[in-house]
């Protein structure tokens, strides 16, 4: 473990696996009392951190991220605007986006926002390969003195050309430059004359450069507060004047597909007590090594599904936003061996009595432990996708496991058996990557509906499965989608009254997998912070959802026929019964007697009813006849379909996010929901009733 200074921020970096960590202030701070501005003779101070620094099409100040930049404003008081630049004349605006360093936001634009996805071997962000911004002329000769400032990120390696980066460029000429296509160096006027000031760039990175020019004496170079050259030539014209073009080299597609955060410009040599406080401001940004967050999905179908409906870019946007990552992206393909993650039809190993012949793991039948067993063909797809990826195998953050089908449909007997080859697999997909249980979290979901020769006992089992392997710490497993019956066939209609018709029983609807990618988001977030994954922010708070949504914690039996059910909230405060189908208990139903292996009667509810913020009612259609110790209430039991819209949820769309916490104002209305009511995943499945009122 290696530990590096940036600025007053201690950065904890395992090998090749750089984080950036320390807890944010609510709002952002500044070291000095008057930012840049204390610093004589500044003329002009461009400030991209939040909207109100960047300006629209008519000169007027944004409110909130997401919108369209036109400029960036001085706040030095000169006027002097730094506005967009492209070479193309019908090039799309940049976009004031969010939490791109901890807090801080910056001008960019991603080309592909998912739900889109991104082309073959491309990584996200795809930045605009045509974006700068250019400032009004200054004098800025090798025989003036001046003094430039600016801070950047880069989120990936130039995805438009191996060329370098231009951060800077004057009259024509690149000043500064960061290599691509694995170059390592930061170069002062790349060519003949060049001086190299890092040969330790990473892909990934967010950096502040202070560059000064003294006439007669050269360029003067600081790299996040550390001088990297000193007296540096410089071969400008001793008399130029010209604009500052940042993130551009001026050519046609000569951006640097980089984030600009900040700049600042002197007409003069700032002296070293002015260097001084320019190196105290900065420490606002993180500055070093940057991560990207990237989540490798394997399943069956359903998982393949939602890859290709941009679920889980959604998911990977939402982890990013909520860890203050730079970048983001998903590893995984839907197809079939010789190469994929995910793979219709096929189980961790294969269900013969079916027909379902998958084979991530080869079971020889021959009695041996799963703990044994070794990959069949799916399994070797996997892997080989992996050999073959482009994505940074060091960004892959967490494993996805959006799986349950086929293995769903198996006997509960087998249920010691599919556990052994569950942990087998997991064991062998960490292997892949040469990663251990506590760097790289496995999260899954609750078994999705699969009436497939309604084996209801059978999805008790993989859920219960599921549950225990939550409990193991060993394992780091995490459940992420605790409901997903809250959903409906793929390709069905939803009808007024909230129920359904038509569809694909068998596979989950679009609609509802990109609703899954998103409320798994905070969720997955908080267990790549846990195996310390992070990127720039470290904390997240309270009102951000920690188990899914509410959940029950109490069920009392009031009377034979009807329970008073408890539950303990997740970021909202309310509970919200839709009517339809939810107010006539879809879904609720209590096991009478038995166990989970051998069922007693499962007595469905007719009627649910809010009785205030943190209890529900619920009338069963007949009468108990077991004891409460053994009656398990569940929602759903087994295979049942609540479908979309007709589950209980909280309130958390309208209760007020933390402060600086609002993803919906940052990536749009549709991060703003409620979250679904759900059982805790136990084993034995289902939660006891009790004879006593709390």
């Amino acid at each position: 473990m290696s530990i590096i200074r940036s600025g007053n921020h201690t950065i904890l970096a395992a090998p090749g696996r750089p984080m950036l960590a320390a807890p944010l202030a609510s709002t952002p701070t500044l070291p000095l009392g008057n930012g840049l501005a204390g610093i004589p003779g500044l003329a002009a101070w461009w400030d991209a951190a939040t909207p109100t620094g960047l300006l629209d099409a008519s000169g007027a100040p944004l409110s909130a991220f997401g919108n369209a930049v036109a400029a960036v404003a001085d706040k030095s008081g000169s006027g002097r605007i730094l506005g967009v630049w492209h070479a193309a004349s019908n090039a799309l605006a940049p976009l004031a986006t969010p939490r791109l360093n901890g807090l801080l936001g910056g001008v960019g634009r991603n080309t592909i926002t998912p739900p889109s996805l991104p082309g073959p071997g491309k990584q996200l962000p795809l930045m605009d390969p045509d974006q700068g911004l250019m400032s009004s002329a200054f004098n800025l000769g090798a025989g003036s003195a001046w003094t430039l400032f600016l801070v950047w990120s880069r989120p990936n390696w130039r995805q438009g050309g191996a060329i370098a980066s231009a951060l800077v460029s004057i009259g024509g000429t690149t000043v500064l430059a960061a290599e691509n296509a694995g170059g390592t160096r930061l170069l002062l006027f790349p060519g003949a004359q060049q001086t190299v000031l890092s040969s330790a760039l990473t892909r990934r990175h967010s950096h502040a450069v202070v560059l000064r020019n003294r006439p007669g004496a050269g360029m003067d170079v600081w790299l996040d507060g550390t001088q990297v050259a000193g007296g540096a030539p410089n071969p400008l014209a001793a008399a130029l004047s010209a604009p500052l073009l940042l993130l551009h080299t001026g050519a046609a597609q000569g951006g640097a597909e980089c984030w600009f955060h900040e700049a600042a410009f002197w007409p003069q040599a700032v002296d070293a007590s002015g260097i001084a406080a320019i190196t105290a401001y900065q420490t606002r940004w993180y500055l070093g090594p940057r991560r990207g967050v990237q989540i490798l999905v394997s399943g069956q179908s359903n998982a393949g599904n939602a890859l290709n409906d941009g679920a889980w870019h959604l998911l990977a946007q939402g982890v990013a936003w909520h860890l203050g990552a730079l970048a983001y992206g998903v590893v995984g393909s839907y197809g079939y061996p010789p190469s994929a993650t995910c793979i219709g039809g096929q189980g961790i190993y294969p269900v013969p009595a079916l027909g379902f012949p998958g084979s991530f793991l080869t079971n020889p039948n021959d009695g041996s432990d799963p703990s044994t067993w070794t990959l069949g063909a799916d399994g070797q797809a996997l892997r080989n996708y992996l050999l073959g990826t482009t994505a940074d195998a060091g960004d892959i953050a967490v494993l996805f496991w959006p799986w349950s089908e086929t293995d769903s449909t198996r006997q509960y007997s087998e249920k010691a058996t599919y556990a052994a080859a569950a942990r087998r697999l997991l064991a062998l997909e960490r292997g892949m990557l040469a990663r251990s249980a506590a760097s790289l979290p496995l999260v899954w979901w609750s078994a999705i509906p699969f009436a497939y020769g309604s084996n209801d006992p059978g999805m008790q089992m993989q859920r219960e499965v599921v549950a225990e392997m939550v409990t193991d710490p060993t394992l780091n497993v995490a459940v992420v989608l605790p409901q997903t019956a809250d959903s409906l066939p793929r390709g069905a209609t939803l009808t007024a009254n909230g129920s359904w018709t038509g569809g694909d029983s068998l596979h989950r609807d679009a609609v509802d997998n990109l609703r899954f990618g998103r409320l798994a988001a905070p969720l997955v977030a908080r267990a790549v912070l846990a195996a310390s994954g992070g990127d720039t922010i470290g904390i997240l708070p309270a009102g951000v959802p920690v188990t899914g949504g509410p959940v029950v914690s109490h069920v009392y039996r009031r009377t034979n026929n009807t329970l008073i059910v408890t539950v303990t909230h997740d970021g909202g405060n309310d509970l919200i019964v839709p009517p339809g189908p939810a107010a006539a208990g879809l879904g609720w139903a209590v096991m009478d007697g038995g166990i989970a292996a051998m069922p007693g009667t499962i007595v469905p509810a007719t009627a649910c009813v809010r009785l205030n913020a943190t209890q529900l009612q619920i009338t069963l259609a007949q009468n108990l006849s077991a004891a409460s110790a053994y009656c398990r209430l569940f929602y759903p039991y087994g295979t049942t379909t609540i479908g979309r819209g007709n589950v209980v949820t909280d309130n958390l769309g309208s209760v007020t996010p933390p402060a600086d916490w609002d993803i919906a104002g940052d990536l749009g209305a549709a991060w703003r929901f409620n979250m679904p009511l759900h059982v805790r995943m136990t084993s034995p499945s289902g939660v006891a009733l009790v004879d006593a009122a709390v």
